[in-house]
């Protein structure tokens, strides 16, 4: 098992903020990992599409990071260094970020390294839901994993910090071609299904980047 979060900043779209984000980004970044050794990986990255459309315009950023416990995540945001990140990009934001902490059956790490990631989320409201979703998701994994050719890393699992439960996919894809091609295959499009009859379902492209620990 691993931790997984989901970090959905709320960024500024005008160009100067943008500017500002990226040339600074390095030094705000180490105001996150360093020091932060319950930190096991960091990634991000922009959204690309979402729910099939182009979102690229819309600036819409996402960090992915793996932690070696929840509780090393519950102690970071409610640390005094959590705080002044906050406080040093306020200026480049509309309001406090979205994070939302998963429980996957494996690190996320190379999903994240992958040259597309895909991240499909559906909230459930039984513990019935929970299980046919976790069903939904190994038929998805098998079903990859069987693909020659289409090299995909998937995690998955379900959420641990919000009051709504949201079970959530990590598919890593190596090209957009693959994920097009292996999307529409039958047994991917049923267990996709399966995932859309609990309700709505977010699913965004993004492409993210390692960030230096």
């Amino acid at each position: 098992m691993a931790i997984t979060e989901l970090i959905f900043p709320r960024v500024k779209t005008d160009q100067a903020t943008l500017e500002e984000l990226e040339r600074d980004w390095p030094k705000l970044s180490k105001r996150l990992t360093d020091p932060n050794p319950g930190l096991l990986h960091a990634s991000r990255g922009w959204v690309l599409t979402e729910n099939g459309k182009d979102a690229r315009d819309a600036f819409k950023e996402v960090l992915l990071f793996e932690w070696n416990e929840a509780d090393s995540f519950h102690a970071f945001v409610g640390s005094e260094q959590f705080g002044a990140f906050a406080a040093s990009i306020r200026h480049l934001v509309t309001g406090p970020p979205t994070l939302q902490l998963f429980e996957t059956n494996e690190s996320p790490k190379e999903a994240a390294s992958a040259a597309v990631v895909e991240i499909i989320r559906v909230g459930v409201s039984n513990s019935k839901d929970t299980e046919a979703s976790l069903q939904a998701w190994r038929k998805i994994s098998h079903f990859l994993a069987s693909k020659e050719g289409a090299q995909a890393h998937v995690t998955f699992g379900k959420s641990l910090n919000l009051e709504e439960e949201i079970f959530v996919g990590i598919i890593g894809w190596l090209n957009f071609d693959d994920r097009i091609r292996v999307s529409q295959e039958g047994e991917f499009v049923d267990a996709l299904n399966t995932l859309k009859s609990f309700g709505d379902v977010s699913n965004i492209t993004v492409g993210i980047d390692a960030m230096e620990l």
